[in-house]
């Protein structure tokens, strides 16, 4: 920052004691360099340097001052270092909601990533349902969530990030249970249990119009996450349809993960965040455009 040139220059004089070599390390003239120190001197109202002829030895005011320099030069480059890296959003804070089953994907290992490359950047994260994300979006307590279904608000934008296939979950005795796939209809008729439609309305309208098209599932449980959903389905409540690769992994022995034959349902993973008349923080600007500049 040029307000602190002379600082500077007085401790390129102080370090080589001689204005001839401070001025060409400087590369300034020596008469410019002196003026510049006098006229530090008389800013601060001080002597910084006790002249004895072509020589000059500091005064106290100038060992001070020599002494605090080094360390108020540092401050002042880190401060601009990080004013510079907020206005390009490579530093600040992004608050990042995910969805239960998406951090079960390739998000995660991209948000390390992220994490890594910008340590600059307080990445906090939660972890909710589509719905209750999308509140705390439009709230302001987040910048960016991770939603699952297509998000029809004029408020949010979003891009499409990942897209996972649906299977069916049944108990390990059901007749299903020994079959490597289903098709559609062989679960039209059958017990359904799934989560709630408020955690995820727009994602579970989609599977049921991909599976019951105007019709309707025969329900008969809703659970609040897909632990209790399979927990349903293992005691023989009824079948489900999750997120394949989420209910793999956390299926128990009693349940069996059977895909689709052809044409499984698909949930897509978005990425949302505000969009409108407030500004979008530089981070956040920075975060978009790393996400869709990397894979």
């Amino acid at each position: 920052m040029d307000d602190l040139r002379r600082i500077r220059y007085f401790l390129a004089v102080a370090e080589h004691r001689h204005f001839g070599r401070a001025a060409e390390a400087l590369h300034i003239t020596q008469p410019a360099l002196s003026q510049q120190i006098k006229t530090l001197e008389k800013e601060l109202g001080v002597e910084l340097l006790a002249r004895t002829g072509r020589s000059f030895a500091l005064t106290s005011a100038g060992v001070a001052l020599r002494d605090g320099a080094q360390q108020l030069l540092a401050v002042a480059a880190d401060l601009e270092r990080t004013v510079r890296a907020r206005a390009t959003g490579t530093a600040g804070e992004l608050k990042i909601a995910f969805t239960r089953s998406g951090t079960d994907s390739d998000i995660s290992r991209r948000i390390r990533e992220f994490r890594r490359q910008f340590p600059e950047i307080a990445v906090s994260t939660i972890t909710g349902w589509t719905s209750w994300n999308l509140d705390l979006l439009e709230s302001g307590e987040i910048d960016v969530a991770f939603v699952r279904g297509s998000i029809a608000n004029p408020r949010i934008a979003t891009r499409v990030v990942a897209m996972q296939e649906a299977a069916v979950v049944v108990a390990s005795e059901h007749p299903l249970a020994e079959r490597p796939t289903v098709c559609i209809a062989d679960i039209v008729d059958e017990p359904i249990v799934l989560w709630s439609r408020r955690a995820g309305p727009e994602f579970y309208d989609e599977l049921i119009g991909h599976i019951w098209g105007e019709g309707a599932p025969r329900l008969v449980a809703e659970e609040t996450d897909a632990e209790q959903v399979l927990d349903s389905v293992s005691t023989g409540v009824g079948i489900s349809i999750l997120d394949r690769k989420r209910a793999t992994r956390i299926a128990h022995k009693n349940v069996v993960v059977i895909p689709f034959d052809r044409d499984p349902p698909t949930i897509s993973i978005q990425l949302a965040w505000l969009h409108g008349p407030e500004t979008p923080t530089p981070t956040l600007i920075h975060f978009l455009e790393w996400w869709r500049h990397t894979n």
